[in-house]
Formats: structure tokens, C-alpha cells, sequence
């Protein structure tokens, strides 16, 4: 029975069609290298390719050794400050007494916004004189009218007009004096519309903040004697703060206005560090400490740095020009760990890629530097490394 199957038609049909079969198979490995896989390629063990199934899943981008001039990084201890463009000393403009204080420390306050009351003997006399001198200049503008209408009926003479004009005008001039003393004195429109209307302030005259901050200091105390010297309130805008440095003699030519920096206060961490810019470098060196005075701006929107506070400033330095101080670098991204050596991926020009040992340097943010292992014509693989890194371990 078995004899008669070999000799069947259908053992011939399934001895054909594996044959076939066979055939097929044999062809296509021999023409188009059977299914595309990761594979490594000859006895070169770092060499491999990947399949066009996962680079167009995955591109590639490619970076090459760039030379970079190296950045110079100072670190100096210094003392936060206000932006003297953004503070104020406010007190009473005119001798008196303190009836009230409206404000304390760490309150925030509006432009113009009333800190204190005082009572003002000073100021009850400049008012008492600008009325007066308005009750006069009202009675006068009556008669100079009057004189005016009477020349033209040719009732005076001229020199008679002309007389009453001047009174007028020389009463009118010291009532606007006395209205400049008035605002100089503190007092604004509104005040001084309430005086006209029979309010004295001089009983109850506001100081007020002349910029929108924050009270810092406040030395003003209810029933204190204050005159034109003293200092009652500091109001600043902590937003934008000050970082008084000292840098050396020696350092000077590595720092320009806009270099950046970053700020740490005494006990933080790299963490804790806020961005800063250099806002202004001293052309004037100590004879003593041969030092000069740099400084810092930082914006200060979380309230992390506050005036008087010791830190620590990171500032990095003129990018220098010269060759001998140019690092060759690539993108950090760019380098993997593998099983505690250091690669980077390479694109060959047969389209396959290489796993290269390299040996590092210093690191600079998103960049670090190479010192062995590329000699800067290699198309290193950037993004997509990640991928070619998992492919190269399969092998």
C-alpha cells in the first residue's frame, strides 16, 4: 500500500509543490537577505544594522563633533539688595505729628496709597496763606473787572486801570506760590480742593507711597514729633532685586554686561538657584582689595532672595577667542551608558551603524565634551540613539 501511494498522482503534486516551495525560499534569501532583522556584520561585533521597518518608526538625526570655545564659570559670595530704580525712603515733607499708621512690614501697598496721618502746625500756616491769598485774589478780580469797565466808559483814567490790574496779578502770583507750596508740602489736587471748600489737612495730612511695593521698613510710631529729615517707611519693589558682587582684578577681562548667571542663597542647593544677568561691571578697581564691584539683576517673581541675604553667584565668564581653550563637544543626548563604558552611536556609509567607545570630559549643560574615540568626520546619531542602543544590546 505504501509503494502504490509513492506512486500515486497525489505523493507526485506534494513532492512537486515542496520542491516549489523549496526553490522560492532559496531565492529569495539568496536575492533579498530573508526577513530584515538587527544583525551584526562580518567579525566587527560593534557594527549592526537595523531594519527600514524601525528607522522610519524611529528617524535618526545626525550631529557631528562640533568645537566649542570654552565658557569661563566664577563663583563669588554676595549680598542682595533692592533695585535702587525700584525703591523709596518716604517721610513727612513738613514738620508735625504722628496721628496715624495705616501700614507694617511685609504689607503691600499701591502708588499713592496713605502710610500715615499726620497733624502739621507747618502746614496749617502755608494753607492758612493760600486762602487768604485766594479770598484776596477773588475781591481783586472784582475790582479789576470793575476798573476794566469803567476805562472803557472812559470813567478812569488808564493809570488807574492799570493799577488795579497789577494788584490783581500780583496777588494772583502769590496765591499760585502758595498753591506750589501746598503740593511740595504734600497735599494733591483732591486736598487742596477740600481746603477751598473750608477742609483744613494740616489736621489730618497723609503720607503717602510714591511708587507700588512692598513695606520693608517702618519707623514710623503714633504721637512721634517728624520733620522734613526724617526717614518714617522703605517701600521697594521686590520683583527685581540687586546682587552685589566683588569680583578680582585678575577675573575682570572674562566678564562683560549680559552674561548670565545663576544665584544661590548660603545653604541651598543647585536647586534653589535663580537666573540672573550681569547689569553692571565697575570701571573703578579698590587700591586695597584690588577688587571691583560687579552686579547682578535677577527677577525675583517667587520671592526666593531677599535684600540682605548672603549668596552664592555662579557667572559665567567671556567666551574665550583663542584655540587653545576650543573643547570638542557633542549633544548629551548623544552619548549611552553601556554596561559601565561610554558610546555613541554612529551612521556608516553603507547605511549600517557602529557602536564606538568613547572617553569624556567635562560636561557643559546639553553638551559634553569628548577626548578620545571620534576624530570629528563620524555622522553621530542623535535622536533615534536611544532605539539603536536597545537593537545593539539584542546582538
Amino acid at each position: 500500500m505504501k509503494a502504490s501511494f509513492l506512486k500515486s498522482p497525489l505523493f507526485r503534486k506534494i513532492a512537486i509543490g515542496a520542491f516549489l516551495l523549496s526553490l522560492s525560499y532559496y531565492g529569495y534569501t539568496k536575492f533579498f537577505g530573508g526577513p530584515k532583522k538587527t544583525e551584526s556584520l562580518s567579525d566587527d561585533k560593534s557594527k549592526f544594522r537595523v531594519s527600514e521597518e524601525i528607522q522610519k518608526n524611529h528617524p535618526f538625526s545626525i550631529v557631528y563633533l562640533e568645537e566649542r570655545a570654552v565658557e569661563e564659570d566664577l563663583q563669588l559670595p554676595g549680598t542682595v539688595s533692592y533695585d535702587m530704580n525700584n525703591v523709596a525712603k518716604v517721610g513727612s515733607r513738613v514738620n508735625g505729628r504722628i496721628l496715624s499708621v495705616f501700614v507694617k512690614e511685609g504689607d503691600r501697598v499701591k502708588k499713592g496709597a496713605p502710610l500715615a496721618s499726620i497733624q502739621s502746625v507747618e502746614l496749617g500756616t502755608t494753607e492758612a496763606n493760600y486762602l487768604k491769598a485766594r479770598a484776596r485774589l477773588e475781591a481783586l478780580k472784582v475790582q479789576a473787572d470793575r476798573a476794566k469797565e469803567l476805562y472803557e466808559k472812559k470813567v478812569t483814567s488808564a493809570k488807574e486801570y492799570e493799577m488795579s490790574l497789577m494788584d490783581y496779578k500780583s496777588v494772583k502770583a502769590e496765591m499760585e506760590t502758595s498753591r506750589n507750596a501746598l503740593e511740595n508740602l504734600g497735599l494733591n489736587d483732591s486736598e487742596i480742593s477740600n481746603l477751598e471748600a473750608g477742609k483744613y489737612n494740616s489736621k489730618n495730612l497723609f503720607i503717602r507711597s510714591p511708587i507700588s511695593g512692598t513695606v520693608t521698613v517702618r519707623e514710623a510710631i503714633i504721637g512721634q514729633a517728624v520733620n522734613a529729615r526724617d526717614n518714617l517707611f522703605t517701600v521697594a519693589d521686590l520683583s527685581v532685586l540687586w546682587i552685589n558682587l566683588e569680583v578680582f582684578e585678575k577675573d575682570l577681562n572674562s566678564l562683560r554686561k549680559g552674561n548670565e548667571a545663576k544665584v544661590i542663597p548660603i545653604g541651598g542647593t543647585i536647586d534653589d538657584a535663580v537666573k540672573a544677568v550681569v547689569s553692571y561691571v565697575s570701571d573703578v578697581i579698590d587700591p586695597v582689595k584690588k577688587t571691583a564691584e560687579i552686579r547682578l539683576e535677577v527677577r525675583n517673581a517667587n520671592g526666593r532672595l531677599r535684600p540682605g541675604q548672603s549668596v552664592t553667584a555662579n557667572v559665567k565668564g567671556m567666551v574665550a577667542e583663542n584655540l587653545r581653550n576650543k573643547i570638542k563637544v557633542i549633544p548629551m543626548d548623544s552619548v549611552h551608558k553601556i554596561e559601565g563604558e561610554t558610546f555613541v552611536f554612529v551612521k556608516n556609509m553603507d547605511a549600517s551603524f557602529s557602536a564606538k567607545k568613547v572617553g569624556l570630559g567635562k560636561s557643559y549643560e546639553d553638551w559634553v565634551e569628548i577626548l578620545t574615540g571620534l576624530d570629528g568626520n563620524e555622522a553621530i546619531v542623535k535622536d533615534g540613539s536611544f532605539v539603536l542602543k536597545s537593537e545593539y544590546l539584542k546582538l
